[in-house]
């Protein structure tokens, strides 16, 4: 069908213009100027790949993905029969009741609809051009945040690929992050028996990743390296989706919940895989020269304690086995400088299985604690701070005022009392404006400045706790400013030299 559909779009001449402002028409190699030209450069087949061959070869093979800004868009292309209307559903866009726009975090639009051509977008480098281009800046994984986060992404594929060849695992969702990406999966029916995709029971009896693992998923992402499979961007409909994932019934959900009915999305093959993705990605699997898994941890699908529990393994990719052996050696440096290390040599907190997520702060740790409060509070005093002492539980009343329950209760701890809901609190804020509001002010009164060393409490999932970064319960220099609209430039300006001042002591 699609195939059908591309073979009816008139290709016709468009032109590319560089960031540095050159503009190009046609296929002749730059610096060449002879005035006879070459191919023009045509909408429905010319590439951003395509334009930079012309540039140099080299230029071309080092490119990950582009970025693409349109003046316009050809006659014949239309975004929705392109798959391009939403959101990326596996990062959890594209909602049927979602009015949000497609904007991602880098500023680059992904949704191709027509009021969004004059933004950036990020491009398949082998995906045909559709209009005329006027800015096409070819991104390279050293010097781009977009250049990784499309090159993890598509290593997340074949990581997703790999554990489909080892363990036959039901895959949910793959996502890039700031440092590498990770796959998410359903390993219930599928290790429980302790068997492999091929039935040898090669891979232990566990339903849950072991570090044992590593080796062959790191062999297997080997195999599909070296195997160079390309990235094939296909064009489904909402039932040919649920057709294509039948089976599985977290990307079912996916389908369901985020895709329109009688819409389009796209999918990605490579080798014998096929996600739900937005994409771009890389040209094909050979880019990738260098390969780590480098942790796992269990999760649960949503987030949702009462859903099914997941596997999450994490890994690292480059392309350069240079880059990986440097980051390495780089992580060997940081778990030396690991706070969860230091803290345990010298004995300063441990934590315990019955309270996980909250420190016990040992004699030498309460010492280091105390002082910095100490250090804190002089500041307060200072910069003409009070310090205040606030309730650790209130009537969930309150946070329905606020807005925290709305939002936030699912990450509160709350309880009965006397048949009354109530909660510990996750934050100071609502205490503070309760203070504030038990007096009748006057503009003379500001600004007000309240500080708080409450114990805060937020009900974390386990498999998210880390030691002193990511906890159930923690304290903090909490402060709250009330003030006149004329006297904020001076409040902010304050709170900004407090921060400098603490941090280049």
């Amino acid at each position: 069908r699609r195939a059908e559909e591309l073979s009816r779009k008139v290709p016709v001449p468009i032109t590319v213009t560089m960031p540095d402002g050159t503009v190009l028409t046609d296929y002749k190699k730059k610096g060449d100027d002879s005035s006879a030209g070459g191919e023009k450069f045509m909408a429905w087949k010319t590439s951003p790949y395509d334009v930079a061959v012309c540039i140099s070869q080299g230029l071309a093979d080092s490119t990950v993905v582009a970025r693409v800004t349109y003046s316009d868009y050809v006659s014949d292309y239309d975004p929705e029969e392109d798959g391009m209307g939403g959101g990326d559903v596996m990062l959890g866009e594209g909602d049927v009741h979602d009015d949000d726009d497609d904007t991602d975090a880098d500023g680059a639009d992904q949704s191709g609809s027509s009021s969004s051509k004059n933004k950036p977008m990020l491009w398949d480098l082998t995906r045909p051009l559709i209009g005329n281009v006027s800015r096409l800046e070819l991104l390279k994984f050293d010097s781009d945040t977009d250049a990784k986060t499309t090159f993890w992404h598509s290593s997340a594929h074949m990581l997703g690929e790999a554990l489909e060849h080892l363990y036959g695992c039901r895959l949910t969702i793959g996502p890039p992050l700031a440092g590498g990406f990770y796959y998410d999966s359903y390993m219930g029916d599928a290790s429980a028996s302790g068997s492999g995709a091929d039935g040898s029971g090669a891979h232990g009896s566990s339903n849950a990743f072991r570090e044992e693992d590593y080796k062959p998923i790191e062999g297997e992402v080997t195999k599909i390296i070296k195997s160079k499979q390309k990235f094939q961007r296909l064009v489904v409909t909402k039932s040919e989706a649920l057709d294509l994932f039948r089976g599985n019934p977290f990307k079912e959900a996916i389908i369901t919940t985020k895709i329109p009915d009688n819409s389009r999305t796209t999918v990605y093959k490579c080798g014998d895989l096929i996600d739900l993705c937005r994409g771009p990605h890389v040209v094909h699997t050979g880019k990738v020269k260098a390969f780590a898994a480098t942790r796992h941890s269990a999760t649960n699908w949503l987030g949702d304690t009462d859903h099914d529990t997941l596997q999450r393994m994490y890994g690292i990719s480059f392309p350069d086995k240079k880059m990986l052996k440097i980051w390495k050696e780089n992580q060997e440096k940081a778990k030396e400088r690991d706070h969860r290390r230091i803290m345990q040599k010298q004995e300063l907190v441990m934590f315990h299985d019955l309270s996980p997520g909250s420190a016990f702060w040992l004699p030498h740790g309460a010492r280091i604690y105390n002082a910095l409060i100490d250090f804190i509070k002089q500041h307060y005093w200072k910069r003409g701070y009070d310090e205040v002492v606030t309730p650790n539980i209130y009537n969930l009343d309150l946070w329905h005022q606020s807005g925290h329950a709305l939002h936030y209760k699912d990450d509160m701890f709350c309880f009965d009392v006397e048949g009354k809901e109530w909660a510990m609190k996750p934050m100071n804020c609502p205490g503070h404006c309760l203070m504030f509001a038990s007096a009748i002010r006057s503009y003379r009164d500001l600004p007000l400045r309240f500080a708080d060393f409450g114990v805060l409490h937020r009900n974390e999932l386990s498999g998210a706790l880390s030691g002193l970064t990511r906890v159930r319960r923690f304290q903090q220099d909490d402060a709250h400013i009330f003030c006149r609209e004329d006297q904020i430039e001076d409040e902010v300006t304050g709170a900004l030299e407090f921060m400098k001042s603490v941090y280049t002591t």
